[in-house]
């Protein structure tokens, strides 16, 4: 198959030289060896195209640069000056995948690799060309139903660093695995996914705690899970020794032939024996394909361009040096020549005598920078451009389109046949008709609220919180001890209860704000694969979390209420902490809705200051007179409903006048009492405890409403991470 001439480019596609009969034979052998229900699927993609709008960084407090430009540089400062240019990403790129085998993505950074994997994982959109899965075309329909069978393993290992290797692949197969299906079934298919990956040792060990390669493999058994027919990964190797690197392309390739998935990877700079045992290369520059067929027939194909690759280097190397234009590179490769031109051969004397040229250590290097020398000088083209323009896409494209066609005409054969019956195994027609999820809303929400409450526990009842509600709630009682209840303390009983909400609002509102950007990626990742409904994740997420957020502020009020004699009545007790605590469920719904909305930390730690701080001055307790164009914000304060309620609930009874002089009707005299009614409009509170404890719950209900529908309009963009 590796027969073809360099120059008929399109004859390395896919390596046919004896035309569409023999692969289609081929294939269709391969196949009927793998079990239909498990084998991997024909991916096709023709034509891809992608352009970004790429708008000018104007961040800073300077727009320019601290050098003025230097005339080789001016033209890329003028560049520079444009508000926003468009980017292409990809360019018109064509390829395939079979099951059974595994193929590589080559290319500099900034090449496409990612981006490609992306639109054919379903993450990202693209704007011209057309995809196919099994002969269907692939549409968002299509896609969104296919996720659960395409596992994507990103780059970035995301994941709840508290919990154990173990639970997070238990927790991915009671998401993502079919209903039907047993506990012990599921639990047996984790047990088989960790000896599998070699996850033994670590199963139980906090995923914060293992290795990165360990890590990169539990990212890879959380996909594999589903017994994925596609599985994508980007750049699996980065941050791996050689050894974790070769184990790792090692498990992929007997994935590849033993289970039948089709795989693909993009690699950086792979190891001759790692580049050698893909099935299919291609290889990537600036959005556009340079070569799409074997690793060997790669080498043949810059042979025909004058490009060989020296004996004894790194196929993949060589690649990536016609790839990259740096030059730097090529400076470093000027002086290496110059250090060994002159190097001391160790008697005192320097020279070309005292050693061999072809043993030097840039003798590779000189001997490859040779063989490419006409070819990179040719007209001041670089080898980059020469081989981007070299390259027949569109013969590719074609090729792709044909082998498309004749698998529909297989397929409209097949259902005239079995009166349509055909239609579910052999086009791919059955992939509309799976189920968007394996498994039941209720299974999803039950799971999710163990997860959440697992890392609630970690998060949440740390001994440094635990510390700290109990030193605020001494150190409270202290400042307010024993208060008697007469004149002088109708103030200070009133601040107790202001500093009460203030804190532990606040602490709330700052504590759910950090909640969906902290777990954004991990959300993105999981709802992107199709492991649950978003309502799932969201409704687990408050009744997992709401009941853990109040028990802080619980150990608060029984030291410091107690401690500072606010009232001696447990009722009052019972009822005041019930409103602190509805308080602070009403500003956990407000940070929530402002993570969620601002998903970006900077900006959103900007509105949520502004928008606490602002809440917290209206609540009635700073400013009593508010002018008539801003009165509206204080009914949108859980301040100045907590406060309210709770100071109503407090003062029960007439208080003593003592002399002090605070309260107008005392009058000055230490006889007599004010009534409750006075000492309330003293303190400007308004409405009834039922009033003000019934918006705190309309806050609390609806804000995280808001809150739902600001992350699910986040949605759009999950498919651009």
């Amino acid at each position: 198959t590796n027969d073809a001439t360099p120059v008929s480019l399109a004859s390395h596609f896919l390596d046919i030289e004896t035309g569409h009969e023999e692969h289609a034979a081929a294939a269709g052998a391969r196949a009927d060896a793998l079990d239909e229900a498990k084998r991997g699927k024909l991916l096709r993609w023709s034509r891809i195209t992608k352009d970004v709008e790429v708008k000018k960084a104007t961040s800073g407090l300077l727009r320019g640069s601290i050098a003025s430009p230097s005339p080789e540089s001016r033209s890329s400062f003028v560049k520079r000056g444009v508000p926003s240019v468009k980017k292409t990403i990809l360019n018109e790129v064509s390829g395939c995948a079979e099951p059974g085998s595994v193929m590589a993505l080559m290319g500099p950074s900034g090449s496409g690799k990612t981006s490609i994997l992306d639109v054919l994982s379903g993450r990202s959109s693209y704007d011209g060309g057309t995809i196919t899965l099994d002969g269907e075309i692939v549409t968002d329909r299509v896609m969104k139903k296919m996720k659960k069978k395409i596992a994507y393993v990103k780059q970035s290992d995301l994941f709840f660093g508290n919990l154990t290797v173990r639970d997070q692949l238990m927790y991915t197969a009671f998401l993502r695995l079919p209903s039907s299906w047993t506990k012990p079934r599921k639990l047996a298919e984790v047990d088989r996914i960790i000896k599998q990956l070699c996850l033994d040792k670590c199963a139980d060990t906090p995923i914060f705690m293992v290795s990165g390669g360990e890590k990169k493999r539990v990212n890879i058994g959380s996909e594999l899970l589903t017994d994925p027919s596609i599985v994508l990964l980007d750049e699996p190797t980065s941050g791996l020794d050689s050894t974790s690197a070769v184990a790792l392309m090692r498990i992929l390739e007997c994935l590849a032939k033993r289970a039948g998935k089709t795989i693909i990877t993009s690699i950086h700079q792979p190891s001759s024996a790692v580049f050698f045992g893909f099935d299919k290369l291609m290889l990537l520059a600036d959005g556009n394909v340079v070569y799409f067929g074997t690793p060997a027939g790669s080498l043949k194909h810059a042979r025909s361009l004058g490009m060989a690759c020296p004996d004894g280097y790194n196929a993949a190397d060589h690649w990536m040096d016609l790839l990259v234009v740096d030059s730097a590179a090529e400076e470093e490769d000027d002086d290496d020549m110059m250090d060994d031109t002159f190097r001391d051969d160790g008697d005192g004397g320097g020279g070309r005598d005292s050693w061999n040229d072809n043993e030097a250590p840039g003798a590779i290097r000189r001997m490859k920078k040779r063989a490419l020398g006409a070819a990179a000088q040719d007209l001041g083209v670089s080898n980059k451009q020469k081989l981007i323009s070299a390259w027949d896409g569109e013969a590719v494209a074609l090729k792709i389109d044909d082998e498309f066609a004749l698998t529909r005409r297989a397929s409209s054969v097949m259902v005239s046949d079995d009166g349509g019956e055909g239609l579910m195994s052999g086009a791919g027609g059955g992939i509309s008709l799976e189920k968007s999820f394996n498994s039941t809303w209720w299974t999803q929400f039950i799971v999710l609220v163990h997860r959440s409450m697992k890392n609630s526990r970690s998060a949440i009842f740390t001994k440094l919180n635990l510390i700290k509600s109990g030193a605020m709630g001494v150190m409270c009682g202290l400042i307010w001890f024993q208060m008697p209840y007469t004149e002088a303390t109708v103030f200070d009983r009133s601040s107790y209860y202001f500093f009460t909400m203030t804190f532990w609002v606040f602490d709330a509102m700052y504590t759910a704000f950090l909640a969906f950007p902290l777990e954004r990626s991990i959300i993105f990742k999981e709802r992107s694969s199709g492991a649950y409904h978003l309502s799932a994740y969201f409704m687990a997420k408050t009744v997992s979390e709401a009941p853990t957020r109040i028990a802080l502020p619980l150990i608060y009020m029984c030291t410091s209420f107690w401690l500072g004699a606010v009232n001696n009545s447990f009722g009052i007790f019972l009822g005041s902490t019930l409103c602190s605590l509805l308080s602070v469920l009403a500003g956990e719904s407000i940070g929530l809705f402002m993570g969620a909305a601002v998903l970006d930390m900077e900006k959103g730690m900007v509105v949520m200051t502004v928008t606490a701080l602002t809440l917290m001055v209206v609540g009635g307790f700073y400013v009593r007179t508010i002018p008539n164009w801003v009165q509206w914000l204080g009914y949108l304060s859980p301040f100045k409903y907590s406060y309210n309620s709770s100071v109503q609930l407090v003062f029960d009874r007439p208080v003593p006048c003592d002399g002090s002089g605070l309260l107008s009707v005392c009058e000055g005299a230490d006889t007599g009492t004010a009534s409750v009614a006075d000492v309330l409009s003293f303190l400007g509170v308004e409405g009834s405890p039922g009033f003000n404890v019934g918006l705190l719950l309309v806050i609390f209900i609806f804000m995280r409403m808001f809150a739902f529908l600001a992350l699910k309009g986040k949605k759009a963009g999950e498919r651009e991470m």
